[in-house]
């Protein structure tokens, strides 16, 4: 498309004198006529940007078409009915130019719906890059959300008059006008409203690790304004380009949006960067840096106490895209995140307590008892979102960071490695809170209460690896019993007092006798604990101790949400069918005709060539197999048979081949990537001198892309194997070949990435065998993003 438009542009120069050279960055000497244009637009997009309609739409081109439209080609006023509609057109259509498109790849992500997605200069070979319209940086909705402050405008530069060719003006005819050039810096003074990018560093294709998305500082972007209006009917003589608007004048051979043609061309030249044109200009996006916002921050941090919860956490996700290791923004963010998670598990469990630390502790247990049996209550996979897991890892996250940078808090670390055992990561759990207790003075309750953490995560390793003879268990019954004799709290104390009866659940052979009489302490303590509720029943019912309790079986404990494909537990029993696997032994096909399900190609006289399922005259049980039945009347005989209907990027096909004579020089193999008869790939073994060749086939004329000789073995039928591979899900093409199970070629081609079908094909005059055609769609070698990063 954007070579088509790239020709265009020199048609266009042609026919009306119009200079496509990019304005450059050197400022050129200020002229009376550059600092109108300069004032003219600076005008135009501080009213856009304080929302003054009538004054912006009385200088933007795409307002005043439609006013001339409105009076039939003659001399008229903008009405403010007028401006009013295209005003809201042209903010309608600035949100849907922003408006991020989920992204092709795995499951569809959408990794860039933030901001303005990429506007760093390393991102513009993306097939993800968008060319935004001047406008869209200033425009309200989308600059000035969470109340931000309106943009600082100055004037950058301006470009001499030169010629433009506008459509839209003339009926389907271009028309020439004067225009020139406006760069405008547009500076975003506060870095916790600004617009979010990618950060230049940052990777833009589709992969597993977090993007890095930041506040936009500041950019520089390319206005046009353009003149000698009057004398095709409109009421100013000079306007300011408006190009989002579908009816309004542009620039011909102009393209705002994804470009179709976007996709790492890194080798070509951007044709839409030697047009003058409205746009942001090439290098000039910058963004917001810790050191030069940490007063703002700090400032913000300073009044945070005073915010809701929602706008707390939005304060503090923001900080840490400018500072993804701000200590205090972490400590936040990590208290309350964990303080959410634990209201999460209060509304779950229906757990009650009459003051907030022993409300704060038993919650704390019931979480450690999900996470030791269902987990769902944690995820909720099935229903995708879930906010107690929203809340659990932006916490462990949070604490993870303090733990990396600064000696965190005791509570801080015992929480960081609570977090990491209920994420079901025991050893790290072990490992964290092993460290907490050499820091801590023996004999503390502190000490005690890290004692009942570390043995619940022994007990979360045994449980879950089933490792019922490990020695940590009876390693963990020692810390739990230690650690009860330290605590004085009751909602302290039932952590190491429930963690004896885990134990002794899981002990083998176990002693029923104890495993009671350490379930009463339980009820002992919860009559200790004021104004409990809630916790009884999780205690008593859960997965771990519910066989084992005889009055569990009169507790309903409240399920989690789950999805309707996790209730219909038919989906898991009758999985629906997969079409990546067909096999064919050609047994049950009629005699004297071609195998159901194939088409011919043949390249040749097809009436001389026939392939047929034949009986197997050397087969000790008569079975059936493919033959070519008769033979070509010429050497370079070419014939194929596809696979109907099935069309594979990735096969792996396998088939067993054989040469009826000991003297036949033909080929015989699998075809695959196969478009039409003349156009396919062709991997062949002659029998006769164990030679394996590969060929391409394009619009008839065949390259040879590789052979080698191989010995076979001494038997009739022979195994050809070609699997097309990738690497590490990069687009590259290549060939395996393996002959009888070993592999003996590997070919690259360039060319080779494509869809087809898949077949059979014979080269030479005398027949060919076939028998035991296997197909398979090797889906796990796609690539990870369309098209490829690679």
């Amino acid at each position: 498309m954007f070579l088509r438009s790239l020709t265009l542009a020199a048609l266009i120069a042609g026919v009306f004198g119009v200079s496509c050279t990019l304005v450059g960055h050197a400022a050129p000497a200020r002229t009376k006529s550059g600092d109108d244009a300069a004032r003219f637009v600076l005008q135009y997009v501080e009213a856009l940007a304080h929302s003054q309609t009538d004054t912006w739409a009385a200088a933007d081109l795409g307002c005043l078409s439609r006013a001339r439209a409105a009076a039939g080609v003659g001399l008229t006023k903008l009405t403010p009915e007028i401006a009013r509609r295209c005003w809201d057109d042209t903010l309608h259509g600035h949100i849907q130019m922003v408006t991020q498109q989920a992204e092709s790849g795995v499951f569809n992500a959408t990794g860039r719906g933030i901001g303005l997605g990429l506007l760093a200069d390393r991102h513009r070979a993306t097939e993800n890059w968008k060319d935004y319209p001047p406008a869209v940086f200033v425009s309200p909705p989308i600059i000035l959300k969470d109340h931000a402050p309106i943009p600082q405008t100055t004037v950058v530069r301006t470009s001499p008059l030169q010629p433009l060719a506008l459509s839209n003006i003339k009926g389907s005819s271009l028309v020439s006008v004067p225009g020139q050039a406006v760069d405008i810096k547009i500076l975003y003074p506060d870095p916790l409203t600004a617009p979010l990018a990618l950060r230049p560093e940052e990777i833009w294709w589709v992969n597993g690790a977090q993007r890095h998305f930041g506040p936009i500082r500041e950019v520089v972007v390319r206005f046009i304004v353009v003149t000698g209006l009057r004398k095709f009917g409109f009421s100013a003589d000079r306007a300011v380009m408006n190009e989002v608007l579908s009816d309004a004048p542009l620039i011909a051979a102009t393209h705002y949006g994804l470009r179709s043609d976007n996709g790492r061309k890194f080798d070509q030249a951007d044709p839409a960067q030697t047009l003058l044109r409205g746009q942001l200009v090439t290098g000039s996006a910058r963004w917001w840096e810790r050191t030069d916002a940490e007063p703002i921050i700090q400032a913000a941090l300073d009044q945070a106490t005073h915010l809701t919860s929602a706008e707390r956490a939005g304060l503090l996700t923001r900080v840490l895209l400018i500072d993804p290791e701000h200590n205090e923004t972490h400590a936040m963010r990590g208290g309350d995140s964990y303080q959410a998670f634990l209201k999460q598990g209060v509304t779950k469990g229906g757990l009650a307590a009459r003051d907030e630390p022993a409300l704060q502790r038993i919650t704390e247990l019931y979480w450690t008892v999900q996470a030791q049996t269902w987990r769902q209550e944690l995820t909720a996979v099935s229903e995708g979102y879930e906010p107690a897991a929203d809340a659990l890892y932006r916490s462990l996250a949070s604490y993870e960071a303090l733990a990396r940078q600064a000696p965190a808090t005791p509570e801080e670390r015992r929480r960081l490695g609570t977090l990491t055992r209920w994420n079901n990561d025991p050893i790290s759990a072990l490992g964290i809170h092993e460290a907490l207790l050499r820091d801590t003075a023996t004999g503390t309750v502190e000490y005690g209460r890290i004692l009942s953490e570390i043995a619940w995560d022994r007990i979360q390793f045994v449980s879950w690896n089933r490792r019922y003879d490990h020695p940590w268990l009876q390693q963990a019954q020692t810390e739990a019993e230690q650690a009860a004799g330290l605590l004085a709290q009751p909602y302290d104390v039932i952590h190491a007092h429930y963690a004896l009866v885990a134990i002794e659940s899981l002990l083998v052979p176990r002693k029923l006798d104890r495993f009671y009489e350490r379930l009463q302490q339980i009820k002992q303590d919860l009559d200790r604990i004021p104004g409990v509720k809630g916790l009884q029943g999780q205690l008593v019912a859960n997965d771990l101790v519910k066989s084992l309790t005889p009055e569990a079986a009169a507790i309903v404990l409240p399920s989690p949400p789950r999805s309707l494909e996790v209730l219909d537990v038919a989906v898991h029993a009758n999985p629906p069918k997969q079409n990546i696997i067909w096999q064919w032994n050609f047994d049950q096909d009629q005699l004297g005709l071609p195998p159901a399900g194939f088409l011919r190609l043949d390249r040749n006289d097809e009436s001389a060539t026939t392939w047929q399922v034949q009986v197997d005259q050397d087969s000790a049980s008569g079975g059936h197999q493919l033959v070519r039945a008769s033979a070509c009347p010429t050497q370079d005989c070419v014939r194929l048979l596809v696979a109907d209907g099935i069309r594979t990027t990735y096969p792996d096909v396998t088939v067993q081949v054989r040469s009826p004579s000991i003297k036949d020089q033909s080929e015989a193999g699998i075809a695959i990537a196969v478009a039409d008869a003349n156009n396919y790939y062709a991997i062949t073994l002659q029998t006769t001198a164990g030679l394996v060749t590969t060929r391409r086939v394009t619009d008839g004329v065949t390259t040879l892309l590789g052979q080698v000789a191989t010995k076979l073995s001494p038997k009739p039928w022979h195994t050809i194997r070609v699997q097309r591979m990738n690497f590490l899900h990069l687009d590259k093409g290549r060939l395996a070949v393996f002959i009888d199970g070993t592999q003996v070629a590997a070919v690259d081609d360039a060319i080779l990435p494509r869809e087809g079908q898949v077949g059979l094909v014979a080269l030479g005059s005398t027949d060919a065998q076939f028998d035991g055609l296997h197909i398979l769609d090797l889906v796990s070698n796609r690539t990870f993003s369309k098209p490829a990063a690679y």
